[in-house]
């Protein structure tokens, strides 16, 4: 059996997969309509448990498939071809987790705070200029320190960190994943 017919065996098998639990959601409907909803609950859950199950094992055939693709594209010597009306791109992504958020978020105010003309004020007491950073100093630290009790920072806008704070490097600041992956999609989107 060739790669193709293997492929025409799976569209089949998925068709008629998409048309065994279109039947049973219909026959619990109608169950429900009529009344036995304890009688339909039950095996809708298994449905549903079912269903997570052959999405978790297309997920898996997904994540074997995709990289098999993007090795035959480096054999290829390829990075992108077409196949009929589709696109096939090998693009590298960064996943970062686990931000130090203490550290940028007290970056990025500092760095917002330079741009500003620096004022000095006399101090009433002493008579000694005080600059106002050391006056709103503590301020600051209790506004990051809320934020930073109170926000959930998943994500950080890399090119923005970047364009605003220079000579920074997001990277070094979260843990770096990449994955290369072969991503499908219409010619002309």
């Amino acid at each position: 059996m060739t790669l193709n017919d293997k492929l025409i065996e799976i569209e089949e098998a998925g068709n008629e997969l998409r048309r065994l639990m279109g039947e049973a959601i219909r026959s619990a409907q109608e169950e429900a309509e009529g009344g036995d909803f304890e009688g339909t609950a039950g095996p809708l859950v298994d449905l549903l448990e079912l269903i997570k199950g052959i999405k978790s094992s297309v997920r898996d055939a997904d994540n074997e498939a995709n990289p098999t693709l993007v090795t035959i594209m480096d054999n290829m010597g390829t990075k992108k071809f077409d196949r009929g009306v589709l696109s096939v791109e090998r693009k590298v992504s960064s996943y970062r987790t686990n931000w130090q958020n203490d550290v940028l978020i007290r970056s990025v105010i500092n760095t917002a705070l330079d741009e500003i003309d620096p004022r000095n004020y006399v101090d009433q007491e002493s008579g000694e200029f005080i600059n106002e950073r050391e006056i709103v100093a503590p301020w600051l630290d209790a506004i990051v320190d809320r934020l930073l009790a109170c926000a959930a920072f998943r994500d950080w806008r890399v090119t923005a960190l970047r364009a605003h704070i220079p000579g920074l490097d997001p990277d070094n600041f979260c843990d770096v994943k990449r994955t290369v992956k072969a991503v499908v999609s219409m010619k002309g989107k």
